[in-house]
This record gives structure tokens, sequence and C-alpha cells, in this order.
């Protein structure tokens, strides 16, 4: 599957996140500066992909090749770094924690487009790993779980002794949650993407998992971006719990209802019946 329109994507993300660095930042630190080269070098290789899906003689090459896993596995490597940089609250690049123990955003073009980037280049991996080994249909999907189960587990135990000190015993406790939530949707995203790579996932173990995981993100969001709660605003936890809740979500409908061809079994399996001989 061509993945032109994500490399596009890819390439105006980083034209963003490179003005947004050289706009926030007159003198630049080490930190700062990895993230500044590694926006530009993800623009670079976002470039040279869509131009490969475009030009004949590149896209024979590159498209669906070693060579578009390895670029799209090396941009996900630096952004994994050049995020953390940028989204914790004590470089001062994004985000910062206010004095009840929050989240809050000092520049909105660096925090969300620096996400966008990094979740863009998860979801490459993810789907260029998928198609070119052959690896499950929901490769892609339990990948971004295992992402926003990460961002929610390093985010929540980040800010739990600050919001601990400072907040009300109820918010302390929300936030507990969050790293359970976090700690357990590693842990069931991890299997289903070991399972999704050797192909073994049965359906009842898939279904299950899902059910959990959707479970435990829909008590997320009730418990932890109410007004009690520790992502009432706008913050690294507040779109993990969100985000980990949709996916989830779309997991468990299409694992529940599998769609035609795209599900753990297509309409042929589960009948027997090839349609195109009746």
């Amino acid at each position: 599957m061509d993945r032109l329109y994500s490399w596009v994507g890819l390439t105006f993300l980083s034209v963003v996140n490179i003005g947004a660095i050289v706009d926030q930042f007159d003198e630049r630190n080490g930190k700062q500066n990895y993230a500044l080269a590694t926006a530009c070098v993800s623009l670079i290789f976002g470039a040279f992909l869509t131009a490969s899906n475009i030009i004949d003689s590149l896209r024979v090459r590159v498209v669906g090749t070693t060579v578009e896993n390895s670029i799209a596995a090396a941009m996900l490597a630096m952004w994994v770094v050049a995020i953390a940089f940028i989204q914790s609250p004590e470089n001062g690049f994004a985000t910062a924690i206010s004095g009840e123990g929050k989240e809050m955003i000092l520049y909105a073009n660096l925090y969300f487009f620096s996400w966008m980037t990094f979740l863009l280049t998860v979801y490459l991996v993810g789907s260029s790993f998928r198609d070119n080994f052959q690896f499950g249909p929901k490769f892609s999907q339990w990948t971004l779980l295992f992402t926003a189960s990460i961002v929610l587990l390093s985010t929540s135990v980040a800010l739990r002794e600050d919001i601990c000190d400072n907040a009300d015993e109820t918010t302390c406790e929300r936030t507990k949650y969050a790293v359970g939530v976090g700690g357990v949707g590693i842990g069931i995203s991890s299997l289903a993407v070991i399972a999704s790579i050797f192909g073994i996932m049965g359906r009842i173990l898939e279904i299950g998992m899902v059910v959990l995981s959707f479970v435990l993100y829909f008590f997320g969001v009730v418990f932890l971006t109410s007004s009690s709660g520790p992502a009432s605003s706008m913050g690294n936890m507040y779109f993990a719990v969100w985000g980990g809740c949709f996916v989830s979500f779309m997991l468990m409908v299409d694992s529940i209802v599998p769609g035609r061809g795209h599900g753990t079994h297509s309409e042929q399996e589960r009948t027997g019946v090839d349609e195109e001989n009746l």
C-alpha cells in the first residue's frame, strides 16, 4: 500500500516544526538543536519518499522495500528522542507545570505539530512494516495504542509527585489510576504487537484484550478529564487518554464486528463461501 499522503504530511509537518523551533528560540541549547536537526532530517526524508512515490524509477527501488522501512524506522527513532525533549515540562520547550501541578501548554504550534509529527512516524512504521512484512491487519492500531499508553504512563509518573503535593486527594488518586492504565495498556498492546508480528492473534484473545483496553481507557477519560481529574486541561495526559480510548474503541468495533476483509476473519473465512463462484 502506498503511503504518499503520509510522506507528504511528514514533509509539511516538518516545515512547521522547523519554523516553530526557529521562531521560539533565538539561542538554542543542545536539546533544542537536536529537535531542530530531527525536523530537518524528517523534512529531507519526507520529500525524498514523496518524490519516490511519484517518480516511477524511484518508486520501484524505494516504495515497499527495506529502504522505506529503514527510513520510517530511523524517523521514529529520532522523533522518540525529540518528542521527549520537546514535551518535557522540565525543558520548557512546549509545556510547563502550573502552580497546581497540572500541565500547561506554552507554545501551541510546537506542542501540537511535534505531537502530530511523532504520531505520523509511528503510523508510517506500523503501516510500512505491516504491508511489507505481512504483519497482522491491526498492527498499526496496536502500535498507536502502545504509543498512547507510553505517553500516559510517562506523563502521569512525571506529574504524580507535583499533583499529590499541590492538589486534593481525589486528583492524586486519579493520577495513580492513570499510571495503572498506562502500565496495563503497554502490557496489552505489547503482547498484541508481538502476536500481530507472528500471526498468532486468535479472535477470542483479541476481543478480550481490546475490551479490557477500552474499559480501562473509558474510565480513564471519565476519571482523568473531569473537573477533579489531573487531565482536566489540555496537555499530554489529556490527549494520551483520549487517544488511547479512541484507538481501543476502534479496535474493539473492528474485532467484534470485523469489516469485510479487514477484521480478524473475512466474510469468506467465516462462511467458507467464495461469492465470486456463486
